[in-house]
């Protein structure tokens, strides 16, 4: 949350500065030289990577999910998403933003959503966390037990985030495309979108949180699904008063 601050508050900066547009490498050209532009410049085509690679798998996942049969055919749907981003941006700015501004409305309508009434039966204490997903876990772990922490999970953490704070940057690359004044709106849009990264964040996280104290509660001597039971007292649950024994 501290590092989106710091880069809305940056590139809402560069917006005044830069009224024609100006992103890192632009930025970093005229006022740190042409080397750490080249830097800056590599860095935002792995990001620009990256982003499309965690992003369109994202999706696909969330389809997949709700559409197992899919499942299978899940790397030509991913190409064909892909390839599809791919025709609409080759339209122009202006076109591609008038393309994707439906399904964006779409996504931040159903997050928050989603967050609302996680938060609501969080309150109500009517949510109830999900059941691990052993055919997934097992595909990633390779049928083996996970323990501790793993350079996987630093990995996912940081393409998370990473894809959290992308478009952040498009915004001061696309100042000429905004009404007059450009860079008012320009300032505005990118304090609305670092509003709605941030709230839809942390509720996200709320909610998740939420579920993790309720595992813990049915579960008092297992501090989550990954650990075992490391107490000799045996383990209960709210569903049946036998003892287990301790794994």
């Amino acid at each position: 949350m501290v590092l989106l601050v710091l880069v809305i508050t940056s590139y809402r900066q560069t917006i005044f500065a830069y009224p024609g547009g100006g992103g890192s490498y632009v930025v970093s050209r005229e006022n740190l030289g042409e080397t750490p532009s080249l830097v800056a410049g590599a860095s935002l085509l792995v990001d620009y990577i990256l982003t499309v690679a965690v992003s369109v798998s994202a999706g696909v996942a969330a389809i997949t999910s709700a559409f197992p049969a899919l499942r299978p055919e899940r790397v030509e749907i991913c190409l064909g998403f892909i390839a599809l981003m791919t025709v609409a941006n080759l339209r122009g700015l202006k076109e591609s933003g008038r393309l994707f501004a439906g399904p964006t409305y779409v996504y931040i309508l159903a997050l928050g959503a989603l967050i609302s009434v996680g938060l609501f039966r969080l309150a109500t204490g009517s949510l109830e966390p999900l059941a691990p997903n052993t055919e997934a876990l097992n595909e990633l772990t390779g049928g083996n037990e996970l323990t501790g922490l793993t350079v996987l999970i630093f990995l996912r953490a940081f393409s998370s985030g990473a894809v959290a704070l992308t478009g952040v940057e498009a915004i001061s690359n696309g100042v000429p495309a905004f009404k007059k004044p450009e860079s008012k709106h320009a300032a505005t849009t990118l304090l609305l979108m670092g509003t709605i990264l941030a709230t839809s964040s942390s509720g996200s996280r709320c909610s998740q949180a939420g579920c993790d104290r309720r595992r813990t509660r049915v579960r008092p001597c297992c501090r989550s699904w990954v650990e075992k039971c490391s107490t000799a007292r045996p383990c209960r649950t709210t569903s049946s008063s036998s003892p287990r024994s301790r794994s």
